[in-house]
């Protein structure tokens, strides 16, 4: 294909960014006030709320491990990109949920979509650095355009809650955006084609099935990727998720402020998001230890904002909840294009959003059951940080050994 005139590595990075900045404002503004719908709403307990939650989260992390392997198996990267942004049309059909199983039904849909695309996303991503761009700074002024999508669908949200106080008109303005996310998808494809961008080939040997296997199998063999992926999952029970802090937001503030606070932590991740890029470029795996040591502060501020109903402790909740979320979004799957094998990348990018989601699922159930005693969450959140630290070092040794041999 002829390269356009307009397009450049840079460009296509920016292309991305836009496809998912439109994206985020249709799902990260609804994400925004789910929880206070599905309860104030739809009648939605603390338990249904954090395990239903966690569990739709669980599963759209969990089914990018299948969607990897697909995309692997089949080189249909773009086919899995466009397919998953599609589905994000589910969330303007929350507003026509009638109950909570419904409302987390669609939900679960849309998280579905997200882990359709995202192996298949990261690794397109991930092959721009053949063109001498850093992995480490595509992955993160990727985020930084991601989040201020996810800044902007909060406020749009909150300004509809607080101008007319309704979440299902909110929910449906919310759904215009994924359209413009899918121009600007079309425009990407057609850059990427024209820089001449492929993903490597597999072996032409090797038939599907042992495509599949093989892939698998080389991602076992890799115990430097085994143990990143343990890491990964411990370092993610030390953070308290979002819709904790959002079921906290909603009976200390406004309703229409709750959104507010999820722009917060939203915002401080895009910046975040870029400072982590740019420190794991410089520093590799070491740049992941200042988010394992912040992460069970938002535990802290948790229990702050229920014994003192204080919003100072809800907006401190979001501030950390932000910063460690832009590592996670950056740094932590930047690692994993350098520590993968290369012609198995999606699939461990799949690998890599399920044991993401199994932690998120874990530390979703257990602040829920808990969340009337915090100083238990506070306990649970310290000791999964202080095993991610112990294997972050490990890490970063067995790292120096790998880049000297």
């Amino acid at each position: 294909m002829r390269r356009p005139s307009w397009c450049s590595p840079w460009i296509l990075v920016v292309l991305f960014g836009l496809v998912s900045l439109f994206a985020d404002v249709t799902y990260e503004g609804g994400r925004s006030i789910f929880p206070s719908f599905l309860t104030s709403v739809l009648g939605a307990n603390i338990i249904l709320l954090g395990f239903g939650i966690g569990l739709a989260e669980f599963l759209g992390f969990a089914v990018r491990l299948a969607s990897g392997l697909l995309a692997d198996i089949t080189r249909r990267y773009w086919v899995a990109v466009f397919l998953g942004y599609s589905i994000v049309y589910a969330i303007p059909f929350i507003a026509l949920a009638w109950n909570p199983y419904i409302a987390l039904l669609l939900f679960a849909i849309e998280r579905m979509g997200k882990a359709i695309r995202s192996p298949a996303r990261d690794t397109l991503l991930s092959s721009i650095a053949r063109t001498g761009i850093g992995r480490g700074m595509i992955f993160g002024v990727h985020e930084l355009m991601d989040q201020l999508g996810a800044v902007f669908g909060p406020g749009l949200a909150g300004l509809i809650l607080y101008l007319y106080g309704d979440f299902k008109l909110a929910y449906m303005v919310l759904g215009v955006a994924i359209t413009l996310a899918l121009v600007f998808l079309f425009f990407a494809r057609v850059c990427w084609y024209g820089l001449s961008l492929h993903v490597p080939e597999m072996e032409e040997s090797m038939n599907k099935r042992e495509i599949g296997e093989q892939s698998v199998r080389n991602t076992r063999l890799n115990p430097l990727l085994i143990l990143y992926f343990a890491f990964v999952f411990v370092a993610v029970i030390s953070l308290v998720p979002y819709q904790i802090m959002l079921y906290t937001a909603q009976n200390i503030v406004a309703e229409w402020v709750v959104p507010i606070i999820y722009l917060v932590a939203q915002g401080v991740d895009a910046g975040s998001a870029l400072v982590a890029g740019y420190s794991y470029d410089k520093l590799g795996l070491a740049s992941l230890l200042p988010p394992i040591i912040l992460s069970p502060l938002t535990s802290f501020f948790l229990y702050m904002a229920l014994s003192t109903s204080s919003e100072w402790s809800l907006v401190a909740m979001a501030v950390v909840y932000g910063v460690v979320l832009g590592y996670h979004e950056s740094s932590f799957r930047a690692a994993i294009g350098d520590l993968a094998p290369r012609e198995y990348r999606a699939t461990s990018y799949g690998i890599y959003y399920t044991v993401y989601g199994l932690g998120v699922a874990v530390i979703g159930g257990l602040a829920s059951i808990f969340y009337n005693t915090p100083q238990y969450i506070i306990v649970a959140t310290s000791i999964a940080a202080t095993i991610s630290v112990l294997l972050l070092s490990i890490l970063v040794r067995m790292g120096h050994v790998k880049s000297r041999q």
